[in-house]
Formats: C-alpha cells, sequence, structure tokens
C-alpha cells in the first residue's frame, strides 16, 4: 500500500522526536550516574590489627571514605599471608550500601599480609633474669638461658610471663621453664626456655700458698663468693672447720678447702707418753700411758696403762692428752 507523502514526512519526524528524547534521557542518565567517589582495591596489602578493614586494602577518594571501617574479614597469623577473592570484597562492599555513585576496582584476588616483629632470646632475656631473680633460692642467680626458639607476633607491645624452672635439671644443667608473650591481656605466644641456674656461696680459700701437711691457722684462710655448683659439695664454708687441721695437699693461694683435702693435725704418735684421763662413775683419774697409735684430736687410738699395763681405748683430746670413758 502506497503511503501518502505528507503522513510518511509525519512519521519521520515522530521518529526523529523519540530518538532525541532517548538520547537526551541517556545523557541525562550517565550524568546522574557520574561517581563521587572512588574505591581502588589493591592487589597486595599488609595489615597490622587483628581485622581487616577496607581502608587496609583499598585507596579511597570522595564518598569512598565513607566504607573505610568496613570490615572485610579477620586478618592471617603474624608474619604470614593469605589470599582472598575479590568478589568477597565486592559482597562486603555490596552489603553495606555500595551504589552507582561510587566507582571501584577490585582485582580477582588480594593478597593480605599480616605485619609481625620477632622475639627472640635477646628480647626476652631481660625479663627472664628479672622475673626469675624474685623466685630462686637466696644465692642462685640465672646463667645460661637457652630460648629454644624465635616467635612472631603482631607489632605493638607485649608483656612477658616466665613460670618458674623445674626442679630437675636436665643435660647440661639446664632447667625447663616456659615463656608465656601476651598483648592486650590475651596470649600471642608459648616458648619453652631452658635455664642454667648458678648457685652462690662463702667457701673457705688459702690466703696464700700452703705446704702439705701445715697445721693452719685463721693467718692462712680467708672467706670468698664462689660459685658452688661447679666445686665439690664437701667444700668448706667456714674458717672455724678448718683451724687446726693439716693440710694433706700443698694448697695454691686461692684454692677452696675440701675435707678431703684436710686431715686432723696429729695430736698423739704412736710410743708417745701421754696422760691418760680415765672417768667412771662420775669419779676422774689422770695416770701415766703410751700411745699405741697415731691420732689426731677427737681420733680414737689405743693406750697402756703405764701402772697397770693394761691397754685402753679413748679419744684424743689435745697434745699428749687421751680421754677414756667407761
Amino acid at each position: 500500500m502506497t503511503m501518502n507523502p505528507l503522513a510518511a514526512m509525519l512519521r519521520r519526524s515522530v521518529h526523529a522526536l523519540a530518538l532525541a528524547i532517548l538520547i537526551a534521557a541517556s545523557t541525562h542518565g550517565t550524568a546522574a550516574a557520574a561517581p563521587t567517589g572512588r574505591i581502588r582495591v589493591l592487589p597486595q596489602a599488609t595489615v597490622a590489627g587483628a581485622t581487616v578493614r577496607l581502608s587496609d586494602l583499598a585507596a579511597l577518594e570522595g564518598t569512598g571514605v565513607d566504607f573505610a571501617e568496613i570490615e572485610i574479614g579477620p586478618a592471617p597469623e603474624a608474619g604470614t599471608t593469605r589470599r582472598i577473592s575479590g568478589q568477597s570484597v565486592l559482597a562486603r562492599l555490596q552489603e553495606s550500601g555500595l551504589s552507582d555513585a561510587v566507582a571501584y576496582t577490585i582485582p580477582a584476588t588480594v593478597g593480605i599480609t599480616r605485619a609481625h616483629q620477632t622475639v627472640d632470646e635477646n628480647a626476652l632475656r631481660p625479663a627472664i633474669e628479672a622475673q626469675l631473680a624474685n623466685r630462686l633460692a637466696p644465692g642462685d642467680r640465672v646463667d645460661e638461658i637457652d630460648v629454644q626458639r624465635q616467635v612472631r607476633i603482631p607489632r605493638g607491645a607485649y608483656d612477658v610471663e616466665v613460670d618458674p624452672p623445674s626442679s630437675q635439671a636436665t643435660g647440661g644443667g639446664f632447667r625447663r621453664t616456659e615463656v608465656r608473650i601476651l598483648q592486650d591481656g590475651n596470649v600471642t605466644a608459648n616458648v619453652p626456655v631452658r635455664v642454667k641456674i648458678a648457685t652462690f656461696g662463702n667457701v673457705v680459700v688459702a690466703r696464700q700458698p700452703i705446704a702439705r701437711g701445715t697445721i693452719l691457722s685463721e693467718d692462712d684462710l680467708r672467706v670468698e663468693e664462689r660459685r658452688l655448683d661447679e666445686l665439690p659439695t664437701t667444700v668448706l664454708t667456714d674458717v672455724e672447720s678448718a683451724v687446726g687441721h693439716e693440710a694433706r695437699v700443698a694448697l695454691a693461694a686461692g684454692k677452696p678447702l675440701t675435707v678431703q683435702g684436710l686431715a686432723n693435725a696429729v695430736r698423739v704418735k704412736r710410743g708417745d707418753l701421754v696422760r691418760v684421763l680415765i672417768e667412771k662413775n662420775g669419779m676422774r683419774l689422770s695416770v701415766a700411758g703410751e700411745a699405741m697409735d697415731t691420732g689426731g684430736a677427737g681420733e680414737r687410738v689405743r693406750v697402756v696403762n703405764a701402772s697397770s699395763k693394761r691397754e685402753l681405748v679413748g679419744r684424743v683430746v689435745d697434745h699428749g692428752t687421751v680421754s677414756v670413758v667407761y
């Protein structure tokens, strides 16, 4: 069917007007959707806290800043990295009201690394020494510390708690203990530690070189503080216990004295004429006698009563004196 030329012209005009309206609407819509903010999520980010927020991951402009505190999820362990999908980040933004007014760029995946600090033996030693100093026995001191491993913890201030060391020493004289690292009152890490305890105390030493066989006097000796756990358990700790004894061996100046290194000084020798003090039933009798043995003060020796020729056993009291008690 042939269209009237006037009708065809009118139809073309209507189409042109409709197209103009569509173009205007499109142009208006584009202007209305012009972004007022921008979010650009980075492919890699380092966070300090335990919770990842958008501001940790993205550069924010304009109204994009309004989304800065949105929680994306928990941070990884200190010093480690984990990856999350860009889709999960977008989902969190949409849940929080993301609209066309904010333009965004989000990579397919985002790598998140937790910032950390390393705590090693140098960092822990002062705290361990300070806390154990109040828990050790008098004379005990921390000698060596062996931190079994260093640990990574989140950045920030931390406190240290130290358990008392075990009573039993292991190989090398070390005792086991445990150190806890706390941040904000929570245990961040447990660190196994070994400590060696040194015990100090007074010991008797030679003031100057002492020849073998010397009968010791106070002038020969002095008291010094020494490390007891490195000395024999029989080391002498007071001068009075050494005075009057005989040195079994030569002693160098500063040499600690031990029970084994001393002998009772000889007060009576075999064949000596001695005075025998006989005590019986509260009565005391002094008679002459002859020593059959050699002995020092307090040692038992045999003697023969010069009058009765009877053999008796008594203890050496002093030079030339033996006490016999019935």
